[in-house]
């Protein structure tokens, strides 16, 4: 994966047939798991009201977020450029991508039980949980890369 153009609030990146299927793929995961909600330690009828004002904009950005990644991944995006793909996208669907694959990346860990080191041995793994261990990494080496190659030019 490379940045092949940035221009003007817009990015395009030269991606392998694979690399532009396992984005897609991943995506397409999206939201992974129920996202947690937040609690407070305390009773607290203040805390409680803006605890529920808070995971009700978290819910709203995250059903924008739903609606945005079917967007993200339509297969105009994926052009054919040679044996990979060109994906093209604007700033703002940049952002709303690299918070999808965020959102992947920490539900998955979540939903493994928020192991101290990622780089766990597998085999340990029951199968029903090793798919999240593929998205998680799989979504931070895509974050990764979104944010160095935009730091490298």
């Amino acid at each position: 994966m490379k940045l092949a153009r940035q221009s003007a609030g817009r990015f395009q990146y030269q991606l392998s047939e694979e690399e532009a299927q396992s984005l897609g793929l991943l995506v397409e995961q999206f939201p992974v798991g129920e996202h947690s909600r937040v609690k407070n330690s305390k009773a607290d009828t203040a805390k409680d009201e803006r605890e529920k004002l808070l995971n009700e904009s978290l819910a709203a950005h995250r059903k924008e977020l739903r609606l945005m990644a079917g967007d993200l991944i339509r297969p105009e995006r994926f052009k054919t450029l040679g044996a990979g793909r060109l994906f093209s996208v604007t700033a703002e669907e940049r952002e709303a991508l690299l918070q999808i694959l965020n959102d992947i990346r920490v539900e998955s860990w979540r939903l493994l039980g928020e192991p101290e080191n990622v780089d766990m041995d597998v085999s340990s793994l029951p199968k029903e949980k090793l798919r999240y261990y593929v998205f998680m990494c799989l979504a931070g080496d895509f974050e990764f890369h979104f944010l160095t190659l935009q730091d490298a030019k």
